[in-house]
């Protein structure tokens, strides 16, 4: 199909950006990682339970299924789909796919054991929470310690910046633009902390959770033991309590989790689009880049709405899946089914919103004249200062003799300061820059970026060791 013609834009559009997520999302993903539970479950079964079968196996048995399991091909997972047009149902179609391999590579004395015992779910969730893991520490992992980065190293280029803070969008009091960098890079980092090594539940349980089928003809097997065994050996974390459907709490977790992310990502470029929108912050266009069909002169932050828009649509997409997966009626219901087939679409979007966030922090050119000159403009960002330093020597109306003083101009504060202090204290007091006026924020910046370069280390570490 051309990307033309595809339905959403994940697949068309934005398939050049996105395009490698196929391998976590798409259906021959998951009829792959489908083969990989059944071919694992099928080689402990036989090493553990029916042990004497061996015998009549292949030396090579284990590396054969090994080698159905990683070469299994788009045509081998067209095969499952004609299949299941035929049967009508997707994992009996795998299963009877992967008969006709045990056969074509002599395994005849196994193949009645593919899947024997276990009910579609069970494969399902431990697919479904294979795939959320690689994504997770493949692409959403490596896409946010780039974030955290660039976010950071721009903080300490702006560590001293000075910048007009803005409460319910009028002046405030002075900040710095590295400490607005550091407070969303600390908030990224402490919740893609969470992300990165969040553990992926499993389950095997049969029909209703209860290994009924199995403890009734292998009586002599700790079933517990053997599920929890096979699904830890898998790199997820073991569930014992459910019904034929694992618990999705653990997933909904995961989910909010990154809608969360979602949300905070939304504000930083909406943050970013105000200060832009002020004439503090610019981004460039590239050399033959049209923004306007109309207006030639328009360089707009195009790249920071695009990433809004996607951060936007993933949070409140991941926010109802992760609500409604919760949701299962009595032992099964097969709703939360089609929910699960898209999981691809929000996760897609975030990993969009975060491409496009970090080229809009690569054009991003920072006036910094320009936020001075704004500070410089609102010396009445010192009245809390003044009204605090008059509380400090005793003045009890401090605060009411500042605000009358400041509703009359800025002299008049200052001929009230004259008028209340000595003449030493009034010089002090004067000598007070709103530049100047930034408190600790050079260093509660630096030490909001020494806590995210150690989650950034923290996680930049285990990455190697998480792809399996």
């Amino acid at each position: 199909m051309d990307p033309l013609e595809t339905i959403t834009p994940i697949d068309g559009r934005y398939r050049e950006k996105l395009g490698r997520l196929s391998g976590y999302f798409s259906e021959y993903a998951l009829i792959r990682e489908r083969a990989t539970v059944e071919l694992r479950y099928l080689a402990k079964l036989i090493e553990e339970v029916e042990s004497d079968k061996i015998a009549a196996l292949p030396l090579s048995w284990r590396e054969v299924l090994r080698v159905i399991e990683e070469e299994l091909s788009i045509d081998d997972a067209k095969r499952v789909k004609e299949l299941e047009r035929e049967l009508g149902h997707d994992i009996a179609a795998l299963v009877r796919f992967l008969r006709e391999k045990l056969h074509e590579y002599k395994l005849d004395p196994i193949a009645p054991y593919i899947h024997l015992g276990l009910t579609s779910e069970d494969v399902n969730n431990l697919a479904y929470s294979r795939l959320l893991l690689r994504f997770n520490m493949e692409a959403l992992a490596p896409a946010l310690v780039k974030l955290m980065e660039e976010i950071s190293s721009l903080a300490l280029e702006h560590v001293d910046t000075v910048m007009l803070g803005r409460t319910h969008g009028v002046p405030a009091v002075p900040t710095t633009f590295g400490k607005f960098l550091a407070n969303y890079a600390y908030r990224i980092a402490k919740l893609s902390e969470q992300i990165c090594f969040f553990r992926f539940p499993g389950k095997l349980g049969g029909a209703v959770g209860d290994h009924s089928a199995l403890k009734f003809v292998y009586p002599e097997v700790d079933w517990i033991r053997f599920s929890k065994s096979f699904v830890e050996s898998l790199g997820l974390e073991y569930v014992p309590a459910s019904t034929q459907v694992i618990p999705h709490d653990k997933i909904s977790d995961y989910l909010m989790k990154v809608a969360l992310l979602d949300s905070i990502l939304a504000n930083f470029c909406r943050d970013l689009w105000i200060m832009s929108s002020l004439g503090l912050l610019l981004f460039g266009i590239r050399e033959g880049e049209v923004h306007s069909s109309t207006m030639p002169h328009k360089s707009n932050p195009i790249l920071l709405e695009n990433a809004e828009g996607a951060f936007d649509l993933a949070s409140e997409s991941l926010a109802y899946i992760s609500r409604r997966l919760l949701q299962s009626r009595l032992q099964r219901d097969l709703s939360d089914s089609i929910i699960k087939r898209f999981y691809g679409l929000p996760l897609s979007l975030t990993i969009l919103g975060i491409t496009n966030l970090r080229s809009a922090l690569s054009r991003m050119i920072v006036r910094r004249e320009e936020m001075l000159r704004e500070v410089e403009n609102h010396p009445e960002v010192l009245a809390e200062a003044y009204q605090v330093y008059l509380r400090r020597f005793g003045v009890e109306e401090a605060y009411e003799i500042v605000q009358d003083s400041v509703k009359r101009g800025w002299g008049s504060v200052r001929d009230a300061l004259r008028d209340i202090l000595p003449e030493d204290l009034y010089e002090e007091l004067m000598r007070l820059k709103p530049s100047s006026y930034i408190g600790e924020a050079e260093k509660l910046t630096l030490l909001l970026l020494d806590e995210v370069e150690k989650i950034y280390k923290k996680i930049t570490d285990s990455l190697p060791k998480a792809r399996s």
